[in-house]
């Protein structure tokens, strides 16, 4: 396992911030005044050509910038499940759980609702898998996804959400003891999602059937709001599907 320095660390993560901010492949110039790194513009093309070596970024074009690759996205979220979260706002919960627990009586509403809101929240596509039943949200928020703007990615997404027996074997490889399960790119051991991060979480609905709730989308997402969103979302599902409504 390869061993990154201190410096290279930060300029990996000011480079994958950059990427998701911007969608576009990161050059050197930008990156130095931006996330004020204290070395040259030198040593940072040196540092990036290292971490291409190492295996956490790759280039497209001789001439073009560094984009994250599956081990660089992976660093990437797992340094950020050891440091603070960005966590959602009061107002935004309180919202939240006044929606899900007027219709708690209804449980495929519920499972609608809750969809639908972790979209909204996350600006990704949300699904639900439940008694062998697939619900999806979020059609209209990844249309404005840059990566969506070219037709046959966004083809090839429509497909991922329809496709109940792929998404249910990808999340079957879950670990049932983590709250969050994140899986990348070639992580989920499926060629059609190379390209796409699925973040999901277990839930049991009537009785003890299991079921998942799960964010989709382009490897380049905001994983702190998405992984707090799923968190916060599907912890309220799980108590009002046990006919747990004070928490």
């Amino acid at each position: 396992m390869n061993t990154l320095t201190k410096r290279q660390k930060d300029l990996l993560i000011s480079i994958i911030n950059e990427f998701i901010e911007t969608a576009e492949a990161v050059g050197s110039i930008s990156l130095q005044s931006k996330y004020n790194l204290r070395f040259s513009t030198a040593t940072i093309r040196n540092e990036m050509a290292d971490l291409v070596e190492l295996g956490y970024l790759y280039q497209k074009h001789l001439s073009g910038g560094r984009i994250p690759t599956t081990k660089g996205w992976r660093y990437f979220v797992d340094e950020l499940e050891t440091t603070a979260m960005k966590e959602i706002g009061e107002e935004e919960k309180d919202e939240i759980k006044g929606h899900l627990y007027k219709i708690q009586d209804n449980s495929k509403d519920l499972i609608r609702e809750a969809i639908g809101l972790l979209s909204l929240l996350t600006l990704n596509a949300s699904i639900a898998l439940i008694e062998n039943e697939l619900y999806y949200a979020g059609l209209s928020e990844i249309v404005n996804i840059p990566e969506f703007r070219d037709t046959n990615n966004l083809k090839k997404m429509l497909s991922i959400l329809e496709d109940y027996y792929t998404l249910s074997n990808i999340l079957n490889q879950g670990n049932p003891d983590e709250d969050i399960n994140i899986l990348i790119g070639e992580e989920t051991n499926t060629e059609i999602f190379s390209e796409y991060s699925i973040i999901f979480t277990e839930i049991r609905a009537n009785g003890d059937q299991k079921g998942y709730i799960a964010i989709i989308g382009p490897t380049r997402m905001r994983y702190d709001r998405v992984i707090s969103a799923t968190k916060y979302i599907s912890d309220i599902v799980r108590n009002l599907l046990k006919g747990d409504n004070k928490s």
